[in-house]
């Protein structure tokens, strides 16, 4: 396996929004947690997996290239992004 590289984004599910975080040996285009179902559709090329994880370390599938048989992530986080105070109070 190749060295862990860090990777981060963020998606929308059910009018939330969340940010993730995590390492890992593979390139990973997108993460979600696997209660954030149905998952979309993965574009060729691409798979969703979920990777080996820890007890206390969220359920998720990652979304890889196709050719990926196994892979090792660290660190993994992801978390409902917070709006403004501003937003909030507005809302």
């Amino acid at each position: 396996m190749s060295a862990f590289q860090a990777y981060s984004g963020a998606y929308e599910f059910a009018g939330s929004s969340y940010g993730w975080r995590c390492y890992a040996t593979a390139r990973v285009y997108e993460v979600r947690q696997t209660g954030h179902a149905p998952l979309p559709c993965a574009p060729q090329g691409r798979k969703w997996m979920a990777p080996p994880r820890k007890a206390y370390e969220p359920d998720v599938a990652c979304l890889v290239d196709a050719t990926v048989e196994e892979f090792s992530q660290i660190l993994l986080q992801v978390e409902a992004e917070r709006r403004p105070e501003a937003e909030t109070a507005a809302a």
